[in-house]
């Protein structure tokens, strides 16, 4: 066989990553153009070829001789589940993010979201299996779409938020050090995420020469992959490649090759495999023991086969059923047409697909055609878990379950009142896993059960599994990151659902850190005595001793407790395994369990399933304190020094949860009081203008709003800590014009979540004057009633029928209220109150409408069922005319009272009694500190009185921490 060297080759594959239509198939054309000219791919739906990439396609880009093999991913989320079919250890990864559409997604949802979804959601596909590699490539694309200096805007805005998002996960990384494997560009890069030198922008046609800096710098990246290929090596590739099969053995394969080349020996032949796949010429799995054999070195064969299974859209199945021709399965029986309909409708209503229509899929539109090639692309698809079976349902041939293509949701959890549950929550940190691998873990589940007698059911979200009196239920959220894994049975097989509990656990647990091993999941189980009697914060323990944490910290020695043992839960004795695993009980201890779960069930639950006060109680009693915990120490004697703590910072406050039993019979009650939804109450929008500017841009210094950071700070805690969402948390809407100002609350209105949410909550806080007027960053006056228009009914439909509450904090005038402690005057040496407006602004107070004007709008009575003022609970720190007091240090006196009492009795009273007991506590606060500091402006906080305005028509509560009834059935 010849010898020596032949050309120099890569032994690496260029991954060119985006979202769909980001260009990333138009940056390869243009890379491969040798004529130096840009080429855009046709996207349009009458084109007569659609470009649009499929799964993927392998493509060559020469430079300077040297052939770079560049994978070009298919961006559509359906495709993701296939880079892990392609990809190894050695890759250079080139994000692709089309501009407009980080624009656009910015709008829709926050700059730090667009990044994610743009960005860093596909790096996690490359930086979670391999933490090691290097720095990715960011190409910025339609350039020609925007003017310069707003193209520049957007990059610097989309790197800052790149490089903060970097470095809280490097922060994370580091709190958790030792424990996982840290992304290592992520932590030593000085410049962060994108190097200069490896950011890119095109779009421009006669800028040619950026797509030259780009060839030169991938192949200055490849340059450490390059090797001098053995001739042997280029002939065994040229040999394999020219094969026409789709896939061959290692044997078959080489059989041919010694033909051919002489002798060859077969460990020779499997590094030159490992090569060829490194370099994207084909797949070879070898480390997979049911794929290790074959050699799949037609990729687009492959290819092909994904595609099929990736494209369920109602036009393609019609397509599918009008070409149809009956046909034999294995078994020989025929498949008429009409059993195809009924085989497919099945699949479109369950995700469960018949052995029958599987392989007449492979069969007809891929090259896999035989009865061994249908079953190998079948191993193949198993393999990576893209479906589970075969497994039998109610057709008398096997099925296949395709999880993604489930069309049902798990909405909770479902528990009995003969059995009780243990349950497992896993939190996925760090750079998110792809949506994919959750549809895996449901896989994974499955695959634990391979008994005939367990009974199945698969939703997209998850799937459920009985089996020996065990009812086994894993629920995933991608949205949120995490998993849940519930075990149900009689109490008396405790021990058997805590060993079924820990062995799923796990096994998830392995199964994704094996491919995902800079993933970072912390695991929490819960207290099942907390769970059966409802609790709402039930007992938990954080990454328990039994889980698995990552692949170097395997759980040992596990302490289990006997049946006997017990331990402390809210004050409580209680059986101990309850809380912690137990190993096998005897007879004895599992019938004290079982009596003592029995007990806690009858003092739960009344004849009519309705929870009642059971051993020690955890309710507040309607009638608490409606005072502060200063102010219950005899806050009116306190000294200046005394008041320091409260009038600070918020972080020690603890939201009371809703506890008392009657608040709690409200929460479904729709006619009395406005529905909350549920976990997410509500988003909270809040402007705050805190600087001022002249008309020439210099900074009205004196005007400056000193200390509402505070006031923000605090406001924007106590909603988070009650379940709600701070829009544009991010990036704080500070310092806005009148035009920003109703911009974003116009594009808040339009946020697709709030058709799913039960409140809205509008803080605005600035300078003002009377005529509930406030100020922009330019002095300019807004009328408070053109922000409330743009949140009236008929604007805001998502919203309509649903509370809306706007605290506004701004003066109403500039007199300060101090009440008989002023020295009386004559009637006539009074000056009627005037509106102040700030220095340099010109612009009338008001409305900017014409007056007079008047245009009718269509109206359709027949859906007329909310008026524009309806649900509003409209909150002003000052009447008419009076100033609203601020401090520097600790903010305003309304905020603080309006946020202390929130968090101590928003758990039993509605809104309109908490803004009477602020109204009442802001009036005796702020006199008696003014009385005991003796000066007249008191620090800016000189006396307030609250003004409310309710157009309510039911009653309005938070319901803190109280999650609804979740009653067993």
């Amino acid at each position: 066989m010849a010898k020596g060297s032949g050309k120099n080759l890569p032994f690496v594959t260029i991954a060119v990553l985006g979202n769909t239509m980001a260009g990333k198939t138009s940056l390869i054309k243009t890379l491969q153009n040798p004529d130096r000219k840009r080429i855009l791919t046709n996207r349009s739906p009458e084109a007569a070829k659609n470009e649009i990439t499929k799964v993927f396609n392998i493509e060559e880009v020469e430079v300077d001789g040297i052939a770079l093999r560049l994978i070009d991913m298919g961006g559509q989320e359906v495709y993701h589940i296939t880079y892990q079919l392609t990809l190894r250890q050695n890759c250079i990864p080139v994000i692709v993010v089309n501009m407009q559409q980080y624009e656009q997604t910015s709008a829709e949802s926050t700059r730090d979201e667009a990044v994610r979804k743009l960005a860093f959601d596909y790096m996690s596909h490359l930086y979670l299996a391999n933490p090691v590699l290097g720095a990715p490539k960011l190409i910025f694309t339609h350039k020609d779409k925007f003017e310069n200096v707003r193209f520049q805007k957007l990059k610097k805005c989309f790197l800052e938020v790149s490089n903060k998002l970097c470095k809280k996960i490097v922060e994370e990384e580091k709190a958790l050090e030792g424990d996982f494997a840290q992304i290592q560009h992520f932590s030593k890069s000085p410049e962060g995420v994108f190097p200069r030198v490896n950011i890119y922008e095109v779009g421009i046609d006669d800028e040619y020469d950026i797509f030259d800096l780009i060839k030169k710098s991938l192949l200055e990246s490849s340059h450490h992959f390059i090797k001098p290929l053995p001739l042997v090596w280029e002939e065994v590739n040229q040999r394999v490649m020219s094969m026409q099969s789709a896939y061959s053995t290692i044997d078959e394969t080489l059989d041919a090759l010694q033909a051919e080349l002489g002798q060859i020996e077969q460990n020779q032949l499997k590094t030159i495999l490992t090569y060829m796949h490194d370099c994207g010429k084909v797949l070879w799995y070898e480390n997979i023991g049911s794929l290790e054999q074959y050699i799949f070195h037609k990729i687009k064969e492959v290819t092909k086969l994904l595609c099929v299974f990736y494209h369920h859209e109602q036009d393609i199945w019609q397509k599918r059923i009008e070409k149809f021709q009956p046909y034999y399965s294995e078994d020989e029986i025929c498949i008429e047409k009409q059993d195809f309909e009924e085989f497919v409708n099945y699949f479109c209503e369950t995700g469960l697909m018949v052995q029958s229509l599987l392989l007449y899929l492979i069969k007809t539109e891929t090259s896999f055609s035989s009865p061994t090639d249908m079953r190998i692309a079948v191993c193949l698809l198993k393999t990576f878990r893209l479906l589970y079976g075969p497994l039998y349902e109610e057709f008398k041939e096997p099925c296949f379950i395709i999880p993604p293509f489930a069309n049902k949701y798990f909405n909770s959890f479902d528990s009995s009142q003969k059995n009780m549950y243990l349950k497992v929550e896993t939190h996925f940190n760090g750079l998110a896993l792809p949506q994919y691998v959750y549809h895996q873990m449901t896989v994974g589940l499955l695959e634990l059960f391979p008994d005939d007698f367990a009974v199945l059911h698969v939703k997209r979200n998850g799937a459920n599994v009985y089996q020996d009196g065990i009812y086994t239920q894993l629920m995933h959220d991608y949205k949120h990151r995490k998993i849940l894994l519930y075990v149900s049975s009689d109490a008396a097989n405790i021990s058997k659902m805590w060993e079924k509990i820990i062995a799923t656990a796990n096994n998830i647990l392995k199964n994704v850190l094996e491919t995902w091993p800079a993933s970072r999941p912390v695991t929490t189980s819960f207290c099942a005595h907390c769970l059966l009697l409802g609790h709402t914060c039930p007992k938990k323990v954080l990454r328990p001793q039994w889980c698995l944490r990552s692949l170097k910290h395997q759980p040992k020695n596990v302490q289990l407790c006997s049946g006997f043992s017990t331990t402390l839960c809210n004050d409580e004795e209680i059986p101990s395994a309850l809380i912690y695993p137990c190993g096998p009980l005897s007879r004895d201890e599992a019938h004290s369990i079982k009596e003592h779960v029995n007990q806690l069930k009858q003092n739960s639950f009344n004849d009519n399933g309705k929870p009642q006060q059971v051993l020690k109680t955890l309710m507040e009693d309607d009638n608490m304190s409606e005072c502060s915990d200063v102010e219950e120490e005899g806050y009116a004697d306190f000294t200046k020094d005394d008041l320091e703590p409260f009038i600070s910072m918020v972080d020690g406050m603890k939201l009371r949860p809703t506890n008392n039993e009657r608040v709690r019979q409200l929460f479904d009650d729709h006619r009395q009081v406005y529905a909350m939804s549920d976990p997410v109450r509500g988003r909270v929008m809040i402007i705050n203008i805190e600087r001022f500017f002249r008309d020439d841009g210099s900074e009205l210094t004196k005007a400056t709003r000193h200390g509402s950071y505070i006031d923000y700070y605090n406001i924007s805690k106590l909603f988070k800590d009650m379940g709600f969402i701070v829009a544009n948390e991010d990036d704080p809407l500070f310092d806005l014009s009148k035009q920003e100002i109703l911009s974003e609350v116009r594009k808040e209105t339009t946020h697709r979540d709030h058709k799913d949410l039960g409140m809205f909550i509008l803080v605005i806080m600035s300078h003002g004057t009377s005529g509930n007027i406030f100020y922009d960053r330019h002095c300019k006056p807004v009328n408070l009633s053109e922000v409330k228009d743009l949140l009236s009914a008929s604007k805001f439909s998502t919203m309509a029928g649903k509370p809306k509450l706007i605290i506004f904090h701004a003066c109403s005038g500039s007199r300060a209220d101090f009440g008989n402690a002023v020295q009386s005057q004559s009637p006539d040496t009074v000056s009627p109150p005037t509106p102040t407006p700030l220095p340099s602004s010109s612009a009338t107070a008001g409305s900017e409408s014409s007056a007079g004007q008047h245009v009718s709008p269509n109206i359709h009575f027949d859906r007329f069922t909310h008026l524009d003022a309806d649900d509003f609970y409209i909150v002003k720190p000052s009447t008419e005319t009076y100033k609203a007091g601020r401090n520097e240090n600790y903010g305003t006196w309304f905020i603080r009272i309006l946020v202390a009492t929130f968090y101590r009795h928003s758990c039993h009273r509605d809104v309109s009694e908490l803004f009477r007991i602020i109204q009442d506590r802001v009036r005796r606060v702020s006199i008696a500190y003014c009385k005991k500091t003796g000066d007249e402006a008191a620090g800016g906080n000189v006396p307030n009185c609250q003004e409310c305005t309710f157009t309510h028509l039911r009653k309005l509560f938070f319901f803190p921490k109280f999650h609804g009834r979740q009653l067993p059935q």
